[in-house]
C-alpha cells in the first residue's frame, strides 16, 4: 500500500513523540532517557551482534571544549579536499542538556580531507537555540543547510513563551519550543551565513538528516514532528524546485500514531532515478520493539510511499545513508544498547537487507552518542564523525559537584570491507 501525499503545510505545531519529555523541551531530552530501557527488550534476538573491526581504522578527537557541550556533527565534502564540519555547541553545565539560551551552531573546515582542521577560524550562526545544521554542496560555492531552531530561555523567564518553569529543574531541560525546520544557504563555501538567507519551510518541526538533490534537480529535506497535538511523531519531507527560495507542502514518509510506533530522525537516499529508500528511526511502539530502523520506499520521486517494515538494524538512536563508490549502500548509527559504539552496516541491494556483520568503528562509554556523517574521502576509505562523551564518568569539581562527561566531536577514517568479507 502507497501512502498518499499529504498536501497542507503545517502551522504552528509542537513536537509530541512518544518519547521521555520534560517540560520545554523536544526530541532530544527523551533519546537519552527511555533508549536504553526500551532497546534492551530486543537485544536477546538482536540480529546485528556479528561484531567486527574493519581494517585501516584511525582514530582522531576533533574537538573536545571542556567548557562546552558538543554534539550533533555533518560533515560535508565541498571541492578538492576540503570538507566542512557543522555541530551544536553550547555551554557544559552539570546535567547533559539538549536545550540552552546560549545553543549555537559552529562550523569549521579541514583543507586535507579531514586530517587536520582549521578550529582557530571557527564561525558560528543561529545563536540563541540553534540545534542542528545538515549540509549539501550544490556546486559554486554554494552550500545549503536544514537548521533545527529552538527558542530557549532561561528558567525564570519560561512564562514569556508560555511555559511554566521546570519542576525537575536543575535536571531537568530549559523551558523552550521548536521553531520548526529552516532551509540556509551560503554562497561562499560555508564561510558566511547571511540572515536573509532563511527560510521557515516546516514550522514545529524537526530536521535532522541532510538534505539530499534528486537527479531531476529538486532537492528534499526529510524532517520529523506531530502533525497534531499530542499526537505521535510522523516522518515527512518538503521539496524544492528553485534551489531551496520556495518549498512545497508536507509528503507524508511514515505516519506514526499511538496503534503502531512514533517515527522520527528520516534520512532519505536516492538509490536511482526516482527511486528512493527512506529509514527511520522509531520510539513508543505499541509491540514494544522500540529502538530498530524501520524502512520504506518510493518509486515515484518521493510523492508517494509504501508502508514502512522493519528493519534488523538496532541503535536507540538517528540512522545515516550514504551511497558508496561502488554502489553499495552504508548505513551509520550510534549503537545505545551493550556493545555500545558507533557502528557501521553495507547493502548491496538498496537496502533491503544488510550484510551479516556490524563494523565497529569507534567503541563508546555512554549511550549519549551517534548522529554520525561520513564522507568517502578516496574510493574504499571512509571518514565517520560522530559525538560521544569522553568517560564514562564525569568529574567532581574542587567544590564537589558533579559534572556530566565531556561530550565532543570525533573523527574515524575506517577502509570499505568488500562484499565477501561482509556476508
Amino acid at each position: 500500500m502507497m501512502q498518499q501525499p499529504l498536501s497542507c503545510h503545517f502551522v504552528q505545531r509542537r513536537f509530541s513523540l512518544c518519547f521521555v519529555f520534560i517540560v520545554g523541551i523536544s526530541f532530544f531530552h527523551g533519546l537519552f532517557c527511555c533508549t536504553d530501557r526500551a532497546c534492551a527488550q530486543l537485544t536477546e534476538n538482536d540480529l546485528s551482534l556479528h561484531v567486527q573491526r574493519p581494517a585501516g581504522i584511525q582514530q582522531m578527537d576533533i574537538l573536545f571544549d571542556p567548557n562546552k557541550y558538543t554534539a550533533f556533527p555533518h560533515v560535508l565534502r565541498l571541492e578538492g579536499d576540503e570538507l566542512l564540519l557543522t555541530f551544536r555547541q553550547a555551554p557544559r553545565e552539570q546535567y547533559t542538556r539538549h536545550s540552552h539560551p546560549q545553543s549555537i551552531i559552529t562550523i569549521v573546515r579541514s583543507y586535507d580531507l579531514g586530517e587536520t582542521w582549521d578550529l582557530a577560524n571557527a564561525t558560528q550562526m543561529a545563536a540563541g537555540g540553534g540545534q542542528e545544521l545538515s549540509t549539501i554542496y550544490l556546486g559554486d560555492g554554494h552550500v545549503g543547510g536544514l537548521l533545527a531552531m529552538h527558542e530557549v530561555v532561561p528558567v525564570a523567564e519560561a512564562h514569556r513563551i508560555g511555559k511554566e518553569s521546570p519542576a525537575a529543574w536543575p535536571r531537568a531541560e530549559y523551558p523552550s519550543r521548536s521553531v520548526g525546520g529552516f532551509w540556509c544557504w551560503s554562497e561562499n563555501f560555508g564561510l558566511n551565513w547571511l540572515l536573509h538567507h532563511t527560510v521557515l519551510f516546516a514550522p514545529g518541526m524537526h530536521p535532522c538528516a541532510a538534505p539530499i538533490r534528486l537527479e531531476s534537480g529538486i532537492l528534499l529535506a526529510p524532517v520529523y514532528g506531530s502533525l497534531q497535538e499530542g499526537q505521535p511523531a510522523s516522518s515527512v519531507a518538503h521539496f524544492s524546485r528553485d534551489g531551496g527560495k520556495t518549498w512545497s507542502g508536507a509528503t507524508m514518509l511514515a505516519q506514526g500514531s499511538r496503534k503502531t510506533r512514533a517515527y522520527a530522525e528520516p534520512a532519505v537516499l536516492e538509490l536511482a532515478p526516482n527511486h528512493l529508500l527512506a529509514m527511520h528511526r522509531v520510539e513508543g511502539a505499541a509491540n514494544g520493539r522500540d529502538g530498530l530502523f524501520w524502512r520504506n520506499q518510493s518509486l515515484d520521486g518521493g510523492r508517494t510511499w509504501s508502508d514502512p517494515v522493519e528493519t534488523e538494524l538496532l541503535s536507540g538512536a538517528c540512522v545515516r545513508l550514504m551511497k558508496l563508490s561502488d554502489g553499495r549502500i552504508l548505513a551509520t548509527y550510534g549503537r545505545r544498547v551493550k556493545p555500545l559504539g558507533v557502528y557501521a552496516r553495507l547493502s548491496d541491494d538498496g537496502g533491503q537487507s544488510w550484510g551479516k556483520t556490524s563494523w565497529l568503528l569507534r567503541e563508546c562509554p555512554t549511550i549519549n552518542q551517534g548522529y554520525s556523517s561520513s564522507v568517502e574521502v578516496t574510493p574504499g576509505r571512509v571518514l565517520t564523525v560522530c559525538y560521544a562523551h569522553d568517560a564514562a564518568v564525569g568529574p567532581t569539581t574542587a567544590d564537589g559537584v558533579y559534572m556530566a562527561p565531556n561530550s565532543g566531536i570525533t573523527g574515524t577514517f575506517w577502509d570499505l570491507p568488500s562484499s565477501s568479507e561482509d556476508n
